[in-house]
């Protein structure tokens, strides 16, 4: 079973992005930091295609924040040159979102990117079987439940997995910033603001050699940086691996030494 896996350097991000329709949003839009500055699609199905002037490490791709819903699907390709036919490693047509279906607030319509700053983003992770040496990742969406898929963000790269998994009493809550106001005559009234994700959750007895990653990790990323936890990558629930997963920042940079070459830390991220 695996364990707690952190994406920390997204390549993504280096990459040139290639979308195979535009219908709003520039493609772009896929390596900023804000939920809501989305590519859109055309119609219910997406070609995204990332390319490098050199080879990269890549042994996962994950959507932090899209409008894929229960039954829609992701097949992920990567290439050892940009120009090849037959692909490295290709997976199979998987499910994005098992179990997964946005609950509108207003009940009325199909989830779109308006609704990702209140709790209405889906996540997706694919972990390859290997990190492979590509120049390519080509990612293709599918949906049976949208017209035109939302999608903010693409995050691939290598990841950082802890030898332990991390304590049983995972907290994972939701901080909503909604304001109700109340009259003199007794009447309520709503100021509905953004719902963010947390997570916290306890590492204990890491060895030296996790030490140093988690270290690394503090010192290079600290704070400001995004990054994407899985406590879950292969549950056999995929809704669970979806609600324990949380792209954000890490609040607790702190470790604490146990006895001899062993450590603890807690972790408090904020979703983004």
């Amino acid at each position: 079973m695996a364990n707690l896996r952190v994406i920390y350097n997204n390549l993504a991000d280096a990459a040139t992005i290639e979308a195979s329709t535009t219908s709003a949003g520039s493609v772009d839009n896929l390596k900023n930091t804000q939920k809501t500055s989305v590519h859109r699609s055309t119609g219910a199905t997406i070609t995204y295609t990332l390319t490098w002037s050199t080879a990269q490490s890549i042994s996962c791709v994950a959507l932090p924040a899209t409008n894929l819903q229960a039954g829609d699907t992701i097949k992920v390709l990567v290439y050892t040159g940009t120009a090849d036919a037959t692909a490295l490693y290709e997976s199979s047509i998987l499910q994005a979102c098992t179990g997964r279906v946005t609950a509108l607030y207003n009940k009325t319509s199909t989830p779109t990117y308006v609704d990702f700053g209140f709790g209405g983003a889906t996540k997706t992770s694919i972990w390859l079987p290997s990190t492979y040496q590509v120049k390519k990742v080509v990612i293709t969406l599918t949906s049976t439940s949208v017209a035109q898929i939302d999608c903010a963000r693409i995050i691939c790269g290598t990841y950082w997995q802890s030898t332990r998994q991390v304590n049983n009493g995972i907290q994972l809550g939701y901080e909503d910033l909604s304001e109700i106001t109340t009259t003199r005559s007794g009447n309520t009234y709503e100021d509905r603001k953004p719902i963010s994700e947390n997570m916290q959750f306890d590492l204990e007895y890491l060895t030296d050699t996790d030490r140093q990653q988690l270290q690394q990790l503090m010192r290079s990323w600290g704070s400001s940086a995004l990054m994407y936890f899985c406590v879950f990558p292969d549950n056999t629930n995929p809704e669970i691996t979806q609600s324990y997963s949380i792209y954000g920042r890490s609040n607790s940079n702190n470790l604490q030494y146990q006895f001899f070459s062993y450590y603890n830390t807690n972790l408090d991220i904020k979703g983004w």
